[in-house]
This record gives structure tokens, sequence and C-alpha cells, in this order.
């Protein structure tokens, strides 16, 4: 592996654990919801929660500063049209699976109605696929404000976390300081990344520790909240 074509293992290792745990989410929250009940899963799912999304978008901010400064065609070819067709073909997808029994709702032309709205108005769990253009559009118009000031202001939208309604600008707001953290930040991640494999025994015990106390204040909050 050479150049820049070369991949990064525990990068990919950590793209598929958020996978996993999205998918797990949605398969265990429509179990849960059709049985009325809960399971172990459920508290698996509660613990992954307050890192599984952020993880995920600052992975996809890490290797950014690589095409970042590439001429526009280029760039929406790679970071825009690639994404926008790939929701675009699960919506339609989905759709066709759903329609059916949309119809029997809200009719025929409700569904069409809804199917376009799909593209203003995010899809279901397609959300984040929809968001992650917008992410490379904002970074790369941005691209030349301080990334201090970038960085502050990502940290007081993720604080306000407005609710608008429109879930492209509630989300954008909650999770683009985890996506420029990726960009702006890349190179202490991967330094961080390398102390940990140069001390594997030390990280082992840091991520104990971490994991503990992550169950301990997940639990604490669902608790809370019962």
């Amino acid at each position: 592996m050479e150049g820049n074509t070369q991949r990064i293992g525990w990068v990919d290792y950590a793209k598929g654990f958020c996978i996993v745990m999205v998918v797990m989410m949605h398969s265990t929250l429509g179990v849960e919801a059709a049985a009325g009940e809960t399971s172990w899963m459920g508290a698996l799912v509660a613990f992954a929660k307050p890192f599984r999304m952020p993880d995920f978008f600052l992975i996809s901010g890490l290797f950014l500063a690589r095409v970042i400064d590439r001429d526009w065609r280029t760039y929406l070819d790679k970071k825009v049209v690639h994404f926008a067709y790939f929701y675009a073909l699960w919506v339609t997808i989905q759709f066709a699976f759903k329609a059916p029994g949309f119809a029997q709702e809200i009719g025929w032309t409700g569904v069409v109605e809804e199917y376009l709205l799909a593209f203003i108005q995010p899809f279901g769990t397609l959300w984040f696929i929809y968001l992650l253009p917008v992410f490379f559009v904002v970074a790369k118009l941005t691209r030349r404000v301080p990334v201090p000031v970038m960085f502050l202001g990502g940290c007081l939208l993720q604080i306000a976390q407005p609710e608008t309604g429109w879930i492209v600008a509630d989300e954008f707001c909650t999770r683009f300081i985890y996506f420029y953290t990726g960009y702006a930040f890349a190179p202490l991640v991967f330094h961080f990344a390398d102390w940990v494999m140069a001390r594997q025994r030390s990280a082992i015990g840091l991520l104990a520790g971490w994991a503990f106390l992550e169950a301990v204040l997940v639990y604490e909050a669902s608790r809370r909240h019962r």
C-alpha cells in the first residue's frame, strides 16, 4: 500500500463499528416497539447513543483535507454527487417497498408528495447520508475562515440545538462540530491513534475506564427520566 491509496485499518474498523451500532439501534428499537417491551439490547443501544453518530461524523471528516482544495467540479463530484446518488437510490428503494402501505393511509397522490418531500425533509433513517454532502459543501465554503472561529461556532450551534422541525437544519447544528473536528484536527486524531497503537495496554485500561464511566452516566440519565 502506497501514498494516498493506503488504507488505515483502525478507521475502517471504526466505520464498521458505527454501521453495526446504527443497524443494531434501528433493529432493536423496532422490535422492542413491536413487542411492547425492552430487552438487554436496548441497554446496549442506550450505551452507544452518546458516541455513535459523533464518531461517524468525526471519521467522515478525517480525510477531507486531502481534497478540500480541489476545484469545485471535482470536489462536488467526489463529495456531493456520490452521496446524493446514494440517498436518491435508497429513498426510491424504500418507497418502492413502503408505498402500498402509505397509499392505504394517504393515497397514491400523498405517496408521490411524500417521495418528493423526502428530497427536502430527509426520509427516515437516511438523514445522515443527506447531511454529509451538506457538511462537505459548508466546509469548503468556509475553509478560509480561521479554525478557532469555526470551532467555536460549531460548539455554539451544538449547545443551542434548535428545534425548527426541519431535520437538515436541526441535525446540522447538532452534528457539524463533530465533522469539523475530524477535518480540522485530523493530525491530532491520527497522532492519538499512533499513541494508542504504541501503548496498547495503557489504551485498553483507558478504554475500560471510559466504558465504565459511560455506562454509569447513561444509566443515571435513564433512571432520572423514568
